[in-house]
């Protein structure tokens, strides 16, 4: 065995040790510094990290974020004024006054997880969580009617607090799917004009 190998084999020796303690500590604060530490100091990708230590990579970029938090902030959760959960959300904020501000108001409203992540949600894309989502019934029997026009046709509706989408999709060959899409963009036309 050369040098090399062996300084690579104590190297990967380390990383798993570290790895271990990362996966073991229950401190989530050191365990972001851990982290920030192995990716300083060790050639390792994000998603091997995250194979390794038994977790989704988006996970590990959610502890990473953790790491722009204000000291405010990250003492109101070791205060227990906080959770883990408000920590995320927060963190998903890039401006730390303003993270300063949102848990400011966490804390003088009592703000929930789901109340803080409109909060972050209005900050981040100036959308506000109003009105109600249609029913089910309403989804399922436009989709009915829709699809019903056309053998070829499918209808997908997709609601979230911060947008809504149609998926329309059309089956067949080239030729036939292209004249259903101008007839479709052609009664798009006449309904704009009304």
């Amino acid at each position: 065995m050369c040098k090399e190998e062996a300084k690579s084999m104590s190297t990967s020796v380390e990383i798993d040790q570290l790895i271990d303690t990362i996966k073991k500590e229950t401190d989530i604060m050191q365990k972001v510094k851990l982290i920030s530490l192995l990716f300083k100091t060790e050639d390792i990708k994000l998603k091997e990290l995250a194979e390794k230590m038994g977790a989704q990579s988006s996970y590990v970029c959610h502890l990473l974020r953790l790491k722009r938090l204000p000291e405010a902030v990250i003492d109101g959760y070791y205060s227990n004024n906080i959770t883990l959960s408000h920590l995320f959300i927060i963190s998903r904020i890039k401006d730390a006054q303003q993270m300063i501000r949102v848990y400011e108001k966490v804390l003088t409203d009592s703000l929930t997880v789901k109340a803080t992540e409109e909060v972050v949600r209005d900050i981040l894309y100036g959308v506000k969580t109003e009105g109600q989502y249609i029913s089910r019934q309403e989804k399922e029997n436009f989709i009915q009617k829709v699809t019903a026009l056309k053998k070829n046709l499918n209808l997908k509706i997709i609601q979230t607090r911060i947008k809504s989408k149609m998926i329309l999709e059309i089956k067949g060959n080239l030729e036939n799917t292209s004249k259903e899409l101008r007839s479709l963009m052609k009664n798009f036309e006449i309904w704009q004009k009304i």
